[in-house]
């Protein structure tokens, strides 16, 4: 799954734990991606692709594309 700046993410930090938190850079890296997240908890993980659990819709940025097409 291809993923870029903004995209909104779920993803395993250790063997329990679940974080979200939005993508700031996507660096390719031999067969995989690497993700430089800032979860919404206050840190910033490097988070290999494998361990991204989903991608989560950001409900404000649909909000503000219906705004905009409404507005026309």
């Amino acid at each position: 799954m291809k993923y870029s700046r903004g995209d909104v993410v779920e993803f395993n930090v250790g063997s329990n734990e679940k974080h979200k938190g939005q993508v700031q850079f996507v660096e390719e890296n031999y067969n995989e991606e690497i993700l430089y997240v800032d979860s919404f908890s206050g840190w910033a993980y490097k988070v290999p692709e494998k361990r991204i659990i989903s991608r989560i819709k950001n409900q404000n940025g649909s909000k503000e594309r219906e705004r905009f097409q409404v507005n026309f």
